[in-house]
């Protein structure tokens, strides 16, 4: 038999790793309350799991989501921002189909704590909001905790996965910020050519810069 103490953890779970983020990965929270789900001694107790599991994620998300509200106003103060949020709120409210990338934004670690607030950002409406994400998290729990289900029976699965999701979280993030990096650099091109001609001028290479024009 749970413990209500245990309902209390599922309930409020969603908020603490939403703020330590994916150093508690969601995913295996998940799969941990499907786990618990499978050795409930009784349906109701394994609903109740669920259930919870559901209801935390839900209260988080509106949270994140009225965080973004919050952000809009203030971000729009900057003129290009402001551009930049106008067409992505026109395109949301005019296209059926552009919310739904919600969803599998929100299911898959694909930056779903981004997709929350961007939606708040982008003004999307709070019940269109509340309805897509809905969607999104029957699917989310259905995923995750019908995997935790599954590897009920063997524990070492699980394990296994955390450190899987783990790996690819980090080389995820690391290729992310890799990829930044290089757009920034890129983008910047025409102002540190001279200057990479300049020392290596200095240091007698006198190689040009391919692509750069000639130093004066």
């Amino acid at each position: 038999m749970i413990q209500a103490n245990a309902i209390w953890f599922v309930l409020v779970a969603p908020v603490i790793i939403r703020i330590v983020g994916h150093w508690l990965p969601e995913e295996v929270y998940m799969m941990a309350v499907g786990v618990l789900a499978a050795r409930s001694g009784s349906p109701r107790e394994a609903a109740l799991l669920l259930g919870a599991a559901f209801c935390g994620h839900l209260v988080t998300d509106q949270v994140v989501y009225a965080g973004g509200v919050w952000l809009r106003p203030r971000l729009g103060r900057f003129p290009r921002v402001a551009q930049r949020l106008e067409r992505v709120t026109g395109r949301l409210e005019h296209s059926r189909t552009a919310l739904i990338a919600f969803v599998p934004g929100r299911v898959l670690p694909l930056g779903r704590g981004a997709w929350l607030a961007a939606c708040g950002i982008a003004g999307i409406r709070w019940l269109r909001f509340l309805a897509v994400d809905v969607i999104a998290l029957v699917a989310h729990v259905s995923l995750w905790c019908g995997l935790g289900w599954w590897m009920a029976q063997d524990l070492g699965r699980l394990q296994g996965s955390a450190d899987l999701i783990r790996i690819v979280t980090v080389w995820a993030v690391t290729l992310l910020l890799a990829a930044i990096v290089a757009v920034v650099f890129w983008k910047r091109r025409d102002s540190w050519r001279p200057r990479l001609q300049r020392a290596m001028g200095r240091m007698g290479w006198g190689a040009d810069v391919p692509g750069g024009g000639e130093d004066s």
